[in-house]
């Protein structure tokens, strides 16, 4: 029995890989989708925004464009996707930026949010990666004709997350840099990115841009302290050269006030 699982597991993870290598490389080819337009177009500066700490009424979205934002990841359940995004999107869209929705495995409306025109981000903070394959996959499908992006932990920092496996299923992978939390400074988040660059190479060639780095805009989950423009200013800058772009965790704990280009 043993042997059968362990074979079973293995062909499912060939059939998931290669029914997600032959999607994308079709899909790429033959569709104009927002995931096609992000790879070619300019970094992403992204915001996580929970509404319910923060409600959609109270942002001013031509703010958050004049400071650079492209993409904004909102939180919404099964329960409020159908009145938070509506509305998240009317404003974006009329200040020239990108709605995703910000969702965790339970989330069950990835079909609705796609015909919606907003791409999903699935939040999969996990130590058995592999085990949600398929369910990443069918999310993907679910999802087709938007950007599908997976926020995971960071891959070395917090153990094996299997960004090899995850690159073929998504438009980008999106680690969760957060240096307060794993007790890391300036260097040890630019040799991460480095190592990603490097080791995900083949993956850069196949399916180029694949890592967008969340950081975090306050110390730590232990220190809600806002950290100030200059330090954060320097995260965006240690992981630029690296990668696609950066996801701020989050709006309303932030002093972001743009990309200084100097």
């Amino acid at each position: 029995m043993g042997v059968f699982k362990i074979e079973s597991k293995t062909a499912l993870l060939i059939i998931v890989l290669t029914v997600s290598l032959s999607l994308y490389v079709g899909y790429a080819f033959t569709t104009h989708s927002n995931s096609s337009n992000q790879t070619n177009e300019n970094f992403i500066v992204g915001y996580y925004i929970n509404p319910s700490a923060t409600p959609i009424s109270d942002i001013n979205f031509n703010d958050l464009k004049n400071a650079g934002i492209t993409d904004v990841y909102v939180l919404v359940t099964n329960k409020t996707y159908q009145t938070v995004l509506p509305e998240t999107k009317e404003k974006a869209d009329a200040a020239g930026i990108r709605t995703n929705a910000w969702v965790y495995p339970s989330f069950g409306h990835v079909s609705e949010v796609a015909k919606m025109n907003i791409g999903v981000q699935l939040d999969m903070e996990t130590y058995n990666m592999p085990s949600y394959l398929l369910q990443i996959l069918e999310m993907r499908l679910a999802s087709l004709g938007e950007t599908f992006s997976i926020t995971v932990k960071p891959d070395g920092w917090d153990g094996n997350q299997y960004y090899y496996l995850l690159a073929p299923l998504c438009d980008y992978i999106v680690p969760q840099l957060y240096v307060g939390e794993y007790n890391a400074g300036i260097n040890s988040l630019t040799n991460k990115v480095k190592d990603y660059n490097q080791i995900y190479n083949i993956y850069n060639i196949i399916f180029p841009g694949k890592i967008v780095a969340g950081l975090e805009t306050y110390q730590s989950d232990k220190n809600a302290t806002v950290k100030n423009a200059t330090t954060l200013q320097s995260e965006i800058k240690a992981v630029q050269p690296y990668t696609r772009g950066v996801i701020l965790f989050r709006y309303g704990l932030s002093n972001f006030n743009g990309i200084n280009s100097s």
